[in-house]
């Protein structure tokens, strides 16, 4: 298959206090933090977004940090979870990420639905609302209801050009973790860890990288693909985001890493 130089790999946030003394110097004050972050990446996943809606001037600073970073941006739980929006929210939510679609940094709106949303009449007309209201962005939805994985389900997606994120995470939970599928003019994966006991909490050794990068290659069909390590206790995330893009031989070796990043890997070998 040759370099696979669409695949783009980050981690799923950046401003998390523990990665403090482990990732980011400790002394680093947090207004850093996105600077340092993006001499190891070129894309990150926004999910305070989910809680709290973004404001433009939040947003624009995170673009005058890192100008040349890509962003995916997290939907707010009101349109995935509760489920009770309105036009001024969808207007509301867009207008606070302008700066993003301005500098052309978008990669795509996530819309991550809960296990109890399964799939129904009532279910499927609602995604069929939520896209139309969000017509004009790159939308990606990552569902962890195993019944909307079908053919017809897939068909759907990708004839109003919908990217389904494909997941990996503990089987004991139950979710949809393949077969991979790609709709969509771009791929989206979501790497949640294999700890059923606490979600994220968990590092990907050498050898299921490489079983993830076989599965990714499946579904890559030169497309850009967007990988997201979302095992972030502990930045978790962030060894594993490294190691990923060495085995995909896009890392800068120039780049100094982190001795308690390093450090992870050795562990792993020997545990």
């Amino acid at each position: 298959m040759g370099r696979l130089k669409k695949i783009y790999v980050g981690c799923s946030g950046f401003s998390y206090p523990e990665w403090r003394g482990v990732f980011y110097p400790k002394n680093l004050p947090k207004d850093a933090w996105l600077e340092f972050y993006k001499r190891f990446f070129n894309i990150v996943e926004l999910n305070f977004s989910f809680y709290k809606f973004p404001s433009t001037n939040i947003v624009k600073s995170l673009v005058l940090k890192a100008p040349h970073l890509k962003f995916s941006v997290k939907v707010h739980q009101k349109f995935t979870h509760r489920r009770d929006y309105t036009k001024q929210d969808v207007e509301y939510f867009v207008q606070g990420i302008k700066p993003l679609e301005e500098k052309g940094n978008l990669i795509a709106l996530l819309f991550q639905f809960p296990e109890s949303f399964g799939m129904n009449e009532q279910n499927w007309e609602y995604l069929e609302k939520l896209h139309y209201d969000f017509i004009d962005y790159p939308q990606a939805m990552e569902f962890r209801n195993k019944s909307w994985m079908n053919r017809e389900f897939y068909q759907w997606l990708d004839e109003r050009n919908i990217t389904l994120v494909n997941i990996d995470a503990p089987k004991e939970l139950g979710w949809p973790i393949g077969p991979w599928v790609s709709t969509g003019e771009f791929n989206y994966v979501r790497l949640h860890g294999r700890n059923p006991k606490k979600l994220y909490d968990y590092l990907y050794t050498e050898e299921e990288l490489e079983e993830l990068l076989k599965k990714i290659k499946r579904i890559y069909q030169n497309k850009p693909t967007y990988v997201f390590f979302n095992n972030t206790v502990r930045a978790q995330c962030v060894a594993n985001a490294i190691k990923f893009k060495m085995l995909l031989g896009a890392w800068n070796e120039n780049i100094p890493i982190p001795n308690s990043i390093k450090a992870m890997w050795v562990e792993k070998e020997f545990e």
